[in-house]
């Protein structure tokens, strides 16, 4: 059995930048203390265009985030410097088209990201978005790859509620760790 971390969208502008999600700080150092506790740590990053669709300037809802190559869209220093290189992977989304959740169509039986028996933690940044797009698409994999899904609460940041994450882990029995 591998623990996995999947680690939603720690970047500096859901942090303290353009899109700040109150409380994204304060999920650095919980990650941070209990990172090395996993075999593999998947980090999940916007990655947009300049002119992405999801930007108010062009009819989105959202201010410019995440573009690709910013400083803006790196993960802080802090979490990546004293990481094995080989535990890491990097997973990026929302290049061209609005996208939430990560590991969206990948197919079950073509994929190397999760294997069965894996125990999968999935925390970040923001609970009510990118987080809980997450979840769902891993979920979807868990239950055809055969792998268990947890959701780390304390570990997460959100904009309003954790409502809409917890309702979907007890809809799927998922456990969460406060």
């Amino acid at each position: 059995m591998r623990k996995i971390l999947v680690a939603v969208d720690l970047q500096n502008d859901f942090i303290d930048g353009s899109l700040t999600v109150p409380g994204a700080g304060s999920v650095i150092p919980v990650i941070n203390a209990s990172k090395h506790d996993y075999d593999l740590v998947y980090f999940t990053m916007d990655w947009h265009s300049t002119g992405h669709c999801s930007f108010r300037e062009q009819g989105g809802p959202w201010p410019v985030h995440c573009v690709h190559h910013t400083v803006g869209a790196a993960i802080p220093d802090s979490v990546i410097k004293d990481m094995e290189e080989g535990k890491m992977r990097f997973f990026h989304k929302g290049h061209l088209v609005e996208q939430y959740g990560a590991f969206a169509g990948l197919d079950p039986a073509n994929q190397d990201w999760f294997c069965p028996s894996d125990e999968v933690t999935v925390c970040g940044i923001a609970c009510e978005y990118c987080v809980l797009e997450t979840l769902r698409n891993i979920q979807a994999l868990a239950e055809a790859v055969k792998f268990k899904v947890r959701l780390w609460l304390s570990a997460t940041a959100k904009f309003e509620s954790y409502k809409p994450i917890l309702d979907f882990a007890k809809e799927h029995s998922l456990e969460v760790i406060e």
